[in-house]
């Protein structure tokens, strides 16, 4: 059973002050569970997954209890950076920085950036959306996580099995039980300080498989300044465009 409204301050949340902003959307599943879920879809819709026949003001009092946490999640998904349009002219992020995308007339030219800056990509595979710029991110996660694991590999004798390109949207990366590096093709968003820091930073795990002290202290041997790139992400990360692979 699905239920969507409007969601009204006359209702759960009437005087809290944490979460009084513009009205957003409220779309109730219920199901065969135990718990109720809340997830922001988008800025404007909350989506309340919940057990069969709970009732309105149990939901009421959910939502007042998370007035904060709603208030915080839809301030930080509000200033997200826009899904590219795929339109001619329109920015695209890419290694830190803003590049123009070029609608090509070749119809299925992949997307790649040339000498100058520009993105180009072909009419057919823009129309389909800015998920045909995945290719393009995977691409160059692979090549400049590739570059910076071998450099660091040798220097400090840390003998990873490869590296894998994975869609996750939670998370930069990971070094598996088996010493696998996982990196997002989303880290291509990043400048390449970025980069760097995440694959020293997974490579680091290597000896260190914990965020211990002594984790911090040999990455910082690694890379001294990891702080520049470790910075980048924290205040950007959710500021990512939305782009579905």
């Amino acid at each position: 059973m699905h239920c969507t409204r409007k969601h009204d301050y006359n209702d759960a949340m009437l005087n809290n002050e944490a979460a009084k902003t513009t009205p957003f959307e409220i779309k109730v599943i219920y199901s065969k569970r135990k718990t109720i879920e809340l997830r922001f879809l988008d800025a404007d819709l909350l989506q309340i997954k919940a057990p069969n026949r709970t009732s309105k003001q149990k939901l009421a009092d959910v939502l007042l209890q998370k007035a904060d946490w709603i208030a915080k999640t839809r301030r930080t998904l509000a200033e997200r950076w826009q899904t590219p349009q795929m339109k001619q002219g329109e920015q695209i992020l890419l290694l830190g920085s803003w590049h123009s995308l070029k609608i090509l007339s070749t119809p299925n030219a992949k997307p790649q950036i040339s000498e100058t800056g520009v993105i180009t990509i072909g009419k057919s595979l823009a129309e389909a959306g800015a998920s045909a710029l995945v290719p393009l991110y995977r691409q160059l996660t692979r090549q400049w996580t590739e570059h910076y694991a071998q450099l660091y590999a040798q220097r400090w004798q840390l003998a990873h099995q490869g590296i894998r390109i994975t869609s996750a949207s939670t998370r930069w990366g990971s070094c598996g039980p088996k010493n696998t590096l996982n990196f997002s093709w989303r880290l291509a968003m990043a400048p390449l300080i970025s980069i760097e820091y995440l694959v020293v930073h997974e490579l680091a795990h290597i000896k260190h498989r914990d965020h211990s002290k002594a984790f911090w202290q040999f990455l910082k041997q690694m890379m001294p300044h990891f702080e520049e790139g470790q910075s980048w992400l924290k205040q950007n990360g959710n500021k990512l465009p939305k782009i579905k692979p």
